[in-house]
């Protein structure tokens, strides 16, 4: 579970990198948007499983 929580980080850090698009016009705003918003939560949520998973140990 823990490889779990590490591999929504890690999709989420992947989201937030690809916003970095913007500034060389490939994307647009909204896009970015979504994709630094979303990644943001993403990764949120996998660093509260891995804290959830260290605290029950």
């Amino acid at each position: 579970m823990n490889k779990l929580g590490w591999i929504i980080s890690g999709l989420g850090a992947l989201l937030i990198f690809s916003s970095l698009l913007y500034p060389l016009d490939v994307i647009e705003k909204n896009t970015f948007l979504v994709l630094l918003l979303g990644g943001a939560g993403i990764m949120f949520i996998g660093t509260m499983i891995r804290a959830f998973l260290g605290n029950k140990k």
